[in-house]
């Protein structure tokens, strides 16, 4: 998705619905200084307007105030959502237009210089509010609707000063403007935060891909265990350990026996199932933090971490056993055994003398017949 494309009509929508909390929480904030412009106002008519306007004003406006924050502030609690909050919305916009709107009824006619204040503050009221508003749009032109009939009918029903018209008609050229102003600027929010979600999204392929390609790199095709690459950093992580706290690991080395003659009898296809069936099969006789790798052919290694030798030599019995008693394959059936051998890390040690460990411990295991589980200390004796 590049960003020169239009919205679709799935982006408009999650845009939309995004837009819409990010309106609530911004009219949260808004409503929550709104008295801050009740004061400025009361503070300009205070020796000019009769108290008694001044509070019935004031009354009114915060009546409408405290219902409209209560009723917000549940629909951000509830997790605030286009679908259901929608109209609750509209309205609270509408009465927050409509409280300012009286205004003109209670406070405009009793000087002109506070006339002319006072409009200048529902400009910038109206201003302020496209901000706020600004990713539901809907929502603001109901909000400058109702200021502006609200307004207009009280500068022309009430006011009674020569220049209640030219009030009504600049108001009016203001609101209009602004409306469309903020229509061009809202689209360009809608867009932003439609890219948001695109970027959020590319970013999350690129991190499943790069995940995937890690996976593929650290994976053997076939099996689906771990490859050697992959043996190799668990071997490092398991001596590294074991040189910090001295506690043993084992691994295991497993060749299938006499797997030459599976590939000549069935085909390298059914050797292949064999190969997929097998380590199936180990994976099954495993701890979940025991790893398992590929190393070669029909060779597997297996990593036993904080395990002694004795145990590890449970395991491979148990392997073994296990792997000689059914099938790998029913059709066509295929019974196959396999040759083990263990070897524990001890100090001095390396990767290579434990590998060389496992794999004359296997030789000896087909030397001796195959289908056994042999050791290295078996192998020293």
């Amino acid at each position: 998705m590049t960003t020169n494309q239009p919205m679709g009509e799935s982006d408009l929508a999650l845009a939309r619905a995004t837009g819409f909390s990010e309106c609530a929480i911004a009219l949260r904030r808004a409503l929550s200084t709104t008295p801050v412009g009740w004061l400025l106002a009361a503070w300009f008519c205070r020796d000019h307007v009769p108290m008694q306007s001044i509070a019935l004003w004031l009354g009114s406006a915060a009546a409408i105030w405290a219902g409209s924050l209560w009723v917000l502030q549940r629909m951000i609690g509830a997790g605030s959502t286009l679908a259901m909050h929608g109209v609750r919305l509209r309205w609270i916009a509408a009465l927050d237009g409509f409280a300012w709107g009286l205004l003109t009824w209670f406070l405009i006619g009793y000087d002109p210089a506070l006339d002319a204040i006072l409009m200048a503050l529902l400009c910038g009221v109206t201003s302020i509010n496209a901000q706020v508003y600004g990713t539901f749009v809907v929502a603001y032109y109901g909000q400058i609707g109702m200021q502006w009939a609200v307004s207009v009918s009280g500068l022309l029903l009430l006011a009674g000063t020569p220049s209640a018209l030219d009030y009504a008609a600049g108001l009016s050229v203001f609101i209009a403007l602004t409306a469309y102003y903020t229509r061009a600027i809202s689209q360009r929010l809608l867009e932003g935060i439609r890219l948001q979600h695109a970027n959020a999204s590319l970013a999350a392929q690129l991190r499943a891909a790069l995940q995937k390609v890690e996976l593929d790199a650290a994976t053997d095709a076939l099996t689906g265990h771990w490859n050697r690459r992959a043996l190799d950093d668990v071997l490092k992580q398991q001596v590294a350990q074991f040189a910090s706290s001295g506690r043993p690991f084992s691994i295991l080395m497993l060749d299938i026996d006499f797997f030459k003659h599976i590939n000549d009898e069935f085909g390298h296809m059914v050797g292949d199932d064999v190969l997929r069936a097998f380590a199936q099969a180990l994976r099954s006789f495993l701890r979940s933090n025991d790893v398992c790798a590929r190393f070669g052919g029909e060779e597997f290694v297996v990593v036993l971490p904080e395990t002694s030798l004795a145990t590890a030599m449970e395991v491979g019995e148990r392997i073994r056993t296990g792997i000689a008693q059914a099938p790998l394959l029913n059709k066509p059936r295929v019974q196959a055994t396999v040759s083990i051998g263990v070897a524990t890390m001890t100090e001095g040690q390396g990767i290579k003398d434990l590998f060389a460990a496992a794999d004359a411990a296997v030789y000896l295991a087909k030397n001796e017949g195959r289908n056994q589980v042999r050791s290295q200390m078996l192998l020293a004796a």
